[in-house]
């Protein structure tokens, strides 16, 4: 399977307006499409966060806090290898052949994935408002089904690990999008981790970006800075963990 990127967070929540509202407002995502009881909003790179309501009835199967979508090269290649390699298929394909395109799956591990066909997806645009989002750039899991959500990743979607440990596993994807499992309970783990994936969002400053969340009220869990940038943690209104992550502004000599 040939996954090249992050392309999409849904979640279900009964804090749909208050949810909508944080990702509109605080993050300040620019809404796509709404209906009574859905909501996308668009990051600049052509990937969405979309956000439902259980009022709705649709998808009452994701019941383990933000799903993560994987944009691949060949759907349906990629549809039969998960179909054979253990993984749940959950409701028919969705979407348009020769258009955007998208499989629902429950892992080995019980986490309930997606992958994405996109062939015509757009060019990259800059980011906008204060925070300045780019795109999806991590997603985060703690689990105490640590060996099988490692093989999974490594072995059914095939993805590059740059770092395997005991309670580590650190991938990257073709967009420069990572993914990371710890075994919860171990020194690498985050306790906060306990909502399901934690999707991250890309932010050119990520100083900057705290600084923003904090004006914004929204309560920050863990921050940590590298030579690098670094990254923060914070709870969204649907009780779920999310990350900006990024890094720092050359500073004034």
């Amino acid at each position: 399977m040939n996954v090249v990127g992050l392309v999409w967070v849904g979640v279900r929540t009964g804090k749909f307006e208050e949810t909508v509202e944080f990702f509109r407002s605080v993050l300040e995502l620019p809404v796509g499409l709404r209906r009574r009881h859905f909501v996308r909003l668009d990051l600049p790179d052509a990937s969405v966060v979309e956000v439902f309501d259980p009022a709705s009835g649709e998808y009452p199967h994701f019941t383990t806090g933000p799903v993560l979508g994987f944009q691949v090269t060949d759907f349906d290649a990629a549809r039969t290898e998960l179909a054979g390699g253990g993984c749940g298929l959950l409701l028919p394909v969705g979407g348009e052949r020769g258009e955007y395109r998208w499989q629902h799956f429950r892992a080995p591990d019980g986490m309930v994935y997606e992958i994405v066909d996109y062939p015509n997806r757009p060019r990259p645009q800059a980011a906008s408002g204060a925070i300045g989002v780019t795109k999806l750039v991590w997603s985060g899991l703690s689990t105490s089904t640590f060996s099988t959500t490692a093989g999974f990743y490594r072995d059914t979607l095939g993805l590059r690990v740059v770092e395997e440990t005991p309670d580590l596993i650190e991938c990257v994807l073709p967009d420069g999008g990572g993914l990371e499992a710890f075994r919860r309970g171990s020194a690498m783990d985050h306790p906060h981790f306990r909502t399901g994936l934690v999707p991250g969002f890309g932010v050119a400053d990520i100083d900057h970006a705290v600084r923003i969340l904090g004006q914004r009220g929204v309560p920050l869990v863990e921050t940590r800075r590298r030579v690098w940038g670094g990254w923060a943690h914070f709870r969204a209104p649907d009780g779920n963990i999310y990350e900006v992550k990024g890094g720092s502004a050359p500073r004034a000599r």
